[in-house]
């Protein structure tokens, strides 16, 4: 039982303290500025894909736990080892899409600086340039675009982070797991009776009073 609930300790301890950083900041107004005009849109793609995979981490934290207690056991997958590289690629393939939700953070973010400046160059146009009166509203939609974009960068890449020491904490609890089903598969067939198969240590003796390679009757 250690084993499942010091990862389930791990996970729950190291998210509840970035949410209640992530409360501080938005108590202290901080984050007002990714939540209002059209950085909003952006905070709201990016923050359902990161409750996506902050849900499936939570599930396989669970069920990785639960497997180290079978396995603890004796029970789970330890009988159905056959191919230690199967098993290896079988255990990490179903935490392998959290590494393509972190990249899709990244990437969203990145898809967020290009909006940003997209939104700068939409709204200028050759009069703006050139006319002294317009300036004032040529810097507010630069500002406004180069937010977007900031914010955008800023918001993929802190959440990505997240995803991915989640993500580290499961390899670290997958591959504990992974070596402890072989260990005990290999220490099994080690003390598996072996059948079939003369037994060479023990010496054949001729009966008492063979002579000339006639055994008596």
């Amino acid at each position: 039982m250690e084993e499942q609930w010091l990862l389930k300790a791990k996970f729950v301890a190291f998210n509840l303290t970035i949410s209640a950083f992530v409360f501080v900041l938005y108590v202290q107004g901080w984050l007002d500025r990714v939540l209002t005009g059209h950085i909003a849109v952006a905070t709201a793609i990016i923050g359902i894909v990161f409750v996506v995979g902050l849900v499936m981490s939570a599930y396989r934290v669970w069920k990785i736990g639960g497997e180290l207690d079978r396995a603890k056991l004796g029970g789970g997958r330890l009988m159905k080892v056959e191919s230690e590289r199967a098993l290896e690629i079988r255990l990490f393939s179903r935490i392998s899409h959290l590494q393509h939700i972190a990249n899709a953070l990244g990437m969203l973010g990145l898809i967020g600086t290009a909006w940003g400046f997209s939104l700068f160059a939409a709204n200028i146009t050759p009069d703006m340039v050139g006319n002294a009166a317009s300036a004032g509203a040529m810097v507010t939609t630069l500002a406004s675009g180069l937010g977007v974009a900031i914010y955008a960068t800023m918001l993929g890449g802190a959440l990505c982070l997240w995803t991915t020491c989640n993500l580290q904490l499961l390899r670290g609890a997958t591959a504990s797991l992974c070596a402890l089903i072989m260990d005990e598969a290999h220490a099994r067939s080690r003390l598996a009776p072996r059948t079939g198969t003369p037994d060479f240590a023990t010496p054949q003796t001729a009966p008492y009073g063979a002579l000339g390679g006639e055994a008596t009757p």
